[in-house]
């Protein structure tokens, strides 16, 4: 079974300006593409997982309630596209909890397969970020990272592929899943 693992701030929805949070639903925007591209994910045989960290939650910048709130609501709008969400994995922790499931770690990549019965091996990460990154190739999955073209030179570690938005990173994942024959 394959599976795209999305970041949720800043590949799904846009982020939050520097050190604030998405903390309530009327503050979500999806990014131009998103639930498309995610659709023809879908629609190509992968199974969807949003894996987040959500320190806000720890600092008290975000209730639990309202993050849910968001999860739940965030499904929902993919359901009126045609997607369902096989899971949405978040790391509540601070930076120096030291937890295995905030990103780079990746426990909530091996949690998510051991709850599905993931090929990890046949699973893409798409993140922004190089903890995203680092999280998919500790998993042993493939990865795929959204940077604005001005970026790509100073990009560490280096991801599978690379590209601008998610409409391109999809669409890039379903070439090489074509050329594989997979």
């Amino acid at each position: 079974m394959k599976a795209a693992f999305l970041d949720r701030d800043g590949v799904i929805i846009q982020k939050a300006p520097e050190d604030e949070y998405i903390a309530r639903w009327e503050q979500v925007q999806f990014l131009p593409g998103a639930l498309e591209a995610v659709s023809t994910l879908y629609r190509a045989g992968f199974k969807i997982f949003i894996v987040t960290n959500q320190r806000g939650v720890a600092l008290g910048k975000i209730r639990l309630d309202d993050l849910e709130e968001i999860h739940h609501r965030m499904r929902a709008t993919f359901g009126e596209a045609g997607v369902s969400i096989t899971g949405i994995y978040f790391c509540p922790h601070a930076k120096d909890d030291n937890c295995f499931c905030r990103k780079p770690a990746p426990g909530m990549l091996l949690r998510a397969a051991e709850d599905h019965g993931l090929e990890l091996g046949r699973c893409w990460v798409i993140g922004d970020s190089s903890s995203d990154i680092e999280a998919g190739l500790r998993a042993g999955c493939r990865t795929a990272r959204i940077t604005p073209v001005t970026e790509h030179a100073k990009i560490e570690p280096m991801p599978d592929l690379i590209a601008g938005d998610l409409p391109s990173a999809a669409e890039q994942i379903l070439c090489r899943e074509c050329a594989a024959g997979a």
